[in-house]
């Protein structure tokens, strides 16, 4: 399957995840304490509100971790269980045949376009079956990791976007529940009767609330979304480069010089 299609797939699961956990929160914490602060069930206009976009965000967000964290599963699978080189310490190649055969082996083993390992394997090989060069061979596998490397950067992203849209809707949730504060504040009321003065407080603290728990809902989703996103980017870096030493132990460095 596609990484493509895994995205889109992603997003569906997402939404209906999304869906469901601000459905079953709604249920359990209703129009208290807590729904009001985490979810915002006071407002007129639930349940679109600026909290539920930001779980919508966040749960998007470990969606497409999700695809990249299968994706570094998947080419774990590849390098462990692959044999697709020679692993002997003694075994060295010497004919073009034994070269020809490793890459009709990596070629009818490749299910899906973006692995790393079989990527590097081939295209080493073609290098060295046009040149019989190891030198030449070796510049082309470090041409391919930094492609890669670009190319994993690349796939990141709507991470990284989400990473910065998160807080970003906290913040101006913020600036909206400030603004309505001071927006609604009578100040000849607030001079008045007591129960004027209570009234007025009663809405300050309101508005005041939405303000300050956007921000610390967004900061919260945001910190677990980061080290999330740390931890599976770091894995799949790591399994690039042991692809990389893969081929340079088990093909480059057996490989016969033939200038």
């Amino acid at each position: 399957m596609s990484h493509v299609r895994r995205e889109w797939i992603a997003v569906g699961i997402s939404v209906v995840v999304t869906v469901v956990f601000i459905a079953l929160f709604t249920v359990f914490l209703g129009s208290g304490t807590a729904g009001v602060m985490l979810f915002g069930t006071d407002s007129s206009y639930y349940p679109f509100t600026l909290y539920n976009l930001m779980y919508l965000l966040f749960f998007i967000g470990l969606g497409q971790l999700w695809v990249r964290w299968l994706s570094t599963y998947e080419e774990n699978v590849f390098l462990k269980r692959s044999g697709f080189l020679p692993e002997g310490h003694d075994t060295t190649l010497k004919c073009v045949e034994e070269i020809e055969k490793i890459r009709n082996n990596v070629i009818n083993a490749v299910v899906r376009g973006e692995a790393f390992l079989p990527g590097l394997i081939n295209n080493c090989i073609n290098q060295y079956i046009k040149s019989h060069s190891v030198s030449d061979t070796i510049s082309v596998l470090n041409s391919n990791l930094e492609l890669n490397i670009h190319w994993l950067d690349l796939r990141y992203s709507m991470s990284r976007y989400i990473v910065w849209a998160i807080p970003t809707f906290g913040f101006i949730g913020t600036v909206v529940g400030i603004s309505e504060a001071l927006g609604k504040l009578d100040i000849v009321k607030f001079m008045g009767s007591q129960t004027d003065k209570v009234a007025q407080f009663r809405a300050l603290a309101s508005d005041l609330g939405f303000a300050f728990s956007t921000t610390i809902v967004a900061l919260v989703l945001s910190a677990i979304f980061v080290f999330i996103l740390h931890i599976i980017q770091r894995g799949e870096e790591e399994v690039l480069n042991k692809s990389g030493k893969y081929v340079l132990t088990n093909l480059i460095n057996k490989l016969s010089i033939k200038e």
